[in-house]
């Protein structure tokens, strides 16, 4: 069986990024990508090269990347199949919905939003989440109601993406196939479990303020 990556999950290292301070990273990631927000397209498409680069030095596999892009991925076909229902149901044809002055915002966007997920990316990806908790009580002290819920608000995408990998693989490891029924079947499981987990971790938050 081919290994499997659940999105945004701590790859053990020594490189400068996983001994930059989690604090650091915190901060930056946030200002830097609303900052290529109101920057021309081409400062966005020269971060994502610049963090690709990075993400290779650092033996992310292309894999492992895009692992954490597939919201990106998943985004662009949502939008392409909203396109052609419009296309159906106003008579336009396909030229109309591919033209590129039609789509050159959209396009726009997607690309922006790439370089976003690639910088949340390489933060989670060399930060533990000890780390994360630390850095965020630096920035807003430690008995902070706002550190608990920020720390739990970063912490969900990598738990339920986890939840979903594992539920994954017990699936598959007892002859069940990747289809439909599959997800019929642990789509309820994963939300009952995440909500478990999401009430554990809010008890234990409140213990502890």
């Amino acid at each position: 069986m081919s290994k499997s990556y659940s999105m945004f999950s701590y790859k053990k290292g020594s490189s400068f990024l996983h001994r930059c301070p989690a604090w650091i990273k915190i901060l930056f990631v946030p200002v830097i990508n609303i900052l290529f927000l109101f920057l021309p397209v081409y400062w966005a498409l020269g971060l994502i090269a610049v963090q690709f680069t990075i993400a290779c030095c650092l033996h992310f596999t292309i894999r492992e990347q895009l692992c954490d892009l597939k919201p990106v991925i998943y985004f662009v076909i949502l939008f392409i199949f909203a396109d052609l229902l419009s296309l159906i149901g106003s008579g336009k044809s396909f030229s109309d919905v591919f033209n590129w002055e039609n789509q050159k915002g959209s396009l726009e966007s997607f690309v922006t939003i790439f370089a976003v997920l690639q910088s949340a990316s390489l933060m989670f990806k060399t930060s533990t989440s000890l780390e994360m908790r630390d850095g965020i009580a630096k920035l807003f002290g430690q008995k902070s109601a706002f550190t608990n819920a920020l720390f739990m608000f970063l912490n969900f995408i990598p738990m339920v993406s986890r939840l979903w990998e594992q539920s994954k693989r017990a699936w598959i490891a007892r002859g069940g196939k990747q289809n439909i029924k599959m997800y019929i079947t642990l789509l309820p499981i994963l939300f009952s479990v995440g909500m478990k987990k999401a009430y554990n971790g809010a008890r234990a938050m409140s213990i502890r303020i």
